[in-house]
């Protein structure tokens, strides 16, 4: 694939809304459909192959199909395949729906079911639809009658009965009787607290039993309903064990719980859901498998095409298949995949012992094997870190041969995209380590927010694991020369270089999402040389004679860094970067009027990148200043409209003056798309579109300031005369800006009229001395309008007509 040909993908994309058929089954650490389809279609030729050996919950091979490429996804984990196979395959409705029914009346009809979940309540009979566990015992339920909300009710001496019966209960129908899996998190406390060490102990006795009739009834329904009842039941099973949580009322869903971590965890508090009602939603439900699998069935549209499931028993690819598809452990994939066959490889590959996905499959898997043996999960080549139990050693040796392998199976020219996010360095230095031994080399890393909560970062939302890194990678051998200043003041130049960029202070969580590519790309990842935690490097140089200090932050991102003394670090300021996400925003606006929060997300997404990306959450406190929103749009406020209207006639009325004056004229990079009330764009008045010829006068990083100041003149020497149009922003931005160009040059703010007393009026001593030393004089909008009706017009003349603060004395 030829590097000329790409338009690669640098900055963080926008995610959209899930559709349905994504989002009927959980999954540990689903990846966003549509920025996965986004990577696909840059980075693989229509003809192309797409591979991706950790496939997870099938996005890659479903994107694939969708966008007409040819995918090879493997996985470890049999739901993978089982995920696969469901969603490809064809769907009626109308006898799915009918075999519902047909489960649900054997449920209902059923003793065990009527004697736990239905009673009678003030002469009224209802249905139980979950109890509410405290330390061991029903402390309350949620019943529901067919005219009524459910309501909650205290637990009586009926629940007390029936959870002692539940003891001598016998289960006729087949369940899953395995001891639990070798797991961190499961020890003594657990096993007490569920029971025993057997998986049939992760439900209560009615809800094993209830499972088990359920599981029983769709075994015998006829073939092509088998699976997609089986994936009901999958999504079902999860939500009525012992380790659900119930939602708070902050939520806004009382009655229902979740399986928030993953892990195997139990609460003092749980809530146990009534088997049949978690079915028929997972049947019915906007989440439920008949959305999905219809969704599926238009999307992926399988008809005529063929998809092929390889195994260790038929390991021949089929050529004329979209999709190869199946349960292969990657140590094996050249057994599989030829050499130098792939065109692009996408994956999300293992994070140390972060998500342990096939212990907690086994949730499902347990079951799923019944049905087939070939879902039977194999343990023992999960790449992985289980502490007591799977050494780091075994870890890192899997994780470079799995690299080595799509090293082996990628072509020449071909790009590899890994996910990658964790808050610990030793997990970046295995990976970086893996990556680079298997030959391949680092490209570039975005950092890319998540819109939903994963697992991993229930509890940092900010963070690291709040997010994913796309990292891209080449197929040559890395540059081992760079990388060899010291680390610590690597770290430490870094960080001062992202403080000065954004000029303001900083959570900490975005200085590492600026110093981990960095790292990355200058090679600090080495196994001679351990890396230490960047808080533990940079915890060195705060303090009252360091550059840095630090103040609490209670929004989860980090405590905020800043420095000591800004302007030993920054010689040439910028507006702070909360400054520039709004303007940038109000920009959007003043264009389009109405616009979606993901529109306006995913062009701040585009300026602003690692380290810079602004957090989603403070996008929105920004239009809630600026906009309405009106349905599924925010509409620019009418009173900030008129004001930015304004702004953009001020600035049309400078371009006309510096053009009669014999300027060339430059309009700021924010401004040039606008347009004024005659439909011209600001753009179409400047002679110039960039700055970039004042180089190498003026070093990149200024220029890319400058550019944002609002009008500037220039003459063949270079900048005669800038402007500042501060219509209603703070004017300190303007001098900010400002300091940027040579004292020398003159320097206009235009302000509005009745804005005049508050500008004399600016108390701030560094405000004084910059507005004077800087070169700084004002005009009013009145002033601009008089000016620009005379006739002989010159900079002499406009800076002649301004004003000096008088009264702002050193």
């Amino acid at each position: 694939m030829s590097e000329n040909h790409l338009d690669h993908i640098n900055y963080a994309l926008v995610e959209g809304v899930r559709p349905p058929m994504y989002k009927v089954m959980k999954y540990h650490g689903k990846k966003p459909h549509n920025i996965w389809s986004d990577y696909i279609n840059t980075y693989c030729p229509v003809d192309g192959v797409v591979l991706d050996p950790f496939m997870g919950s099938g996005i890659t091979a479903f994107e694939s199909i969708i966008l007409g490429r040819k995918a090879i996804t493997f996985d470890l984990n049999p739901l993978s395949t089982f995920l696969v196979e469901v969603m490809t395959q064809r769907f009626d409705s109308k006898k799915f729906s009918s075999a519902v029914d047909r489960i649900s009346q054997t449920i209902l009809n059923d003793n065990v079911y009527k004697h736990h979940y239905t009673r009678t309540i003030k002469n009224q009979h209802v249905t139980i639809y979950n109890y509410i566990w405290e330390n061991g015992s029903v402390s309350k339920f949620a019943a529901k009658s067919n005219a009524k909300h459910p309501v909650i009710s205290k637990a009586s001496e009926i629940d007390a009965k029936l959870q002692t019966e539940m003891a001598d209960m016998t289960i006729p129908y087949w369940f899953p009787n395995d001891n639990l899996p070798a797991h961190p998190s499961i020890n003594q406390k657990f096993l007490d607290g569920i029971g025993g060490n057997n998986i049939s102990y992760l439900w209560t006795k009615r809800n094993l039993y209830l499972l088990a009739k359920i599981f029983d009834s769709i075994l015998n329904e006829e073939k092509p309903l088998v699976k997609p009842l089986l994936l009901a039941f999958m999504h079902t099973v999860h939500l009525v064990c012992k380790m659900v949580v119930p939602r708070t009322e902050r939520g806004g869903r009382p009655f229902s719980g979740s399986w928030g971590r993953a892990d195997y965890m139990i609460r003092n508090r749980q809530m146990e859901q009534n088997p049949l009602e978690i079915f028929k939603r997972s049947c019915i439900d906007k989440q439920g498998v008949v959305k999905a699998l219809t969704d599926a069935s238009k999307r992926l549209s399988m008809e005529g095409k063929i998809i092929n499931e390889v195994s260790s028993s038929r390991k021949k690819l089929k050529n004329n298949a979209i999709l190869n598809y199946g349960i292969i452990d990657i140590a094996d994939l050249h057994e599989y995949v030829p050499d130098s066959s792939i065109d692009f490889i996408l994956t999300d590959p293992p994070y140390g012992g972060l998500v342990q996905y096939l212990d907690l499959s086994l949730v499902w898997l347990s079951w799923l094997k019944h049905y087939d043996q070939k879902y039977e999960p194999c343990f023992t080549a999960e790449i992985t870190v289980k502490k007591n139990i799977v050494s780091r050693e075994e870890y890192k040796r899997k994780l470079t041969n799995a690299f080595r392998k799509l090293h082996n199976a990628l072509k020449p020219d071909g790009y590899l995209v890994t996910t990658f996010h964790n808050q610990h360095m030793q997990e970046w230095n295995d990976f970086i380590i893996a990556m680079r031994d298997a030959g391949f080399k680092f490209d570039h890393m975005t950092h890319q927010y998540n819109k939903r909560s994963g697992e991993s970062n229930v509890s940092n939302p900010y963070g690291t694991t709040g997010s994913d890194f796309y990292i891209r990678w080449t197929k040559q051998p890395l540059d081992r020369s760079d990388g060899g200043s010291d680390l610590s003041l690597f770290v430490l130049n870094k960080t001062i270089q992202l403080l000065g960029e954004r000029g303001e202070k900083t959570p900490f969580s975005f200085i590492i999402n600026r110093v981990l590519p960095e790292m990355v790309k200058a090679g600090y990842f080495r196994p001679d040389e351990p890396t230490h935690e960047i808080r533990a490097i940079l915890n060195k140089y705060v303090g009252d004679s360091k550059p840095f200090h630090t103040t609490e932050n209670d929004n989860g991102a980090g405590d905020y860094w800043w420095f000591n003394n800004p302007k030993e670090f920054i010689s040439h300021p910028d507006l702070p970067l909360t400054d520039r996400v709004r303007e940038t925003v109000l920009s959007v606006l003043r264009r389009r009027i109405s616009v979606k929060l993901d529109d306006v997300i995913a062009e701040l997404f585009k300026q602003y990148r690692n380290g810079l990306t602004p957090d989603p959450k403070s996008i929105v406190t920004i239009l809630k200043k600026i906009a309405r929103k009106e349905g599924a749009k925010w509409k620019i406020r009418e009173e900030i409209l008129g004001e930015t209207t304004k702004h953009s006639e001020i600035i049309a009325k400078l371009c006309k003056i510096g053009s009669n004056a014999h300027f060339q004229i430059f309009v700021g990079k924010r401004e040039q798309p606008e347009k004024l009330s005659n439909g011209m764009i600001l753009r179409n008045l400047c002679n110039l579109e960039n700055l970039q010829h004042l180089q190498p006068s003026i070093e990149p990083e200024r220029i890319k300031r400058i550019e944002m100041i609002d009008v500037v003149w220039l003459t063949k020497e270079g900048i005669g005369c800038i402007f500042e149009v501060e219509n209603s922003t703070n004017f300190t931005m303007g001098i900010q800006r400002g300091s940027n160009v040579d004292r020398s040059i003159p320097k206009i703010m235009i302000i509005p009229d009745d804005r005049l007393e508050k500008l004399t009026d600016v108390a701030d001593p560094l405000f004084r001395q910059s507005f004077i030393n800087e070169n700084w004089r004002y005009l009013t909008y009145t002033e601009v309008d008089r000016i620009s009706r005379s006739r002989n017009l010159s900079l002499n003349y406009v800076f002649n007509h301004s004003h000096p603060l008088y009264g702002l004395l050193l």
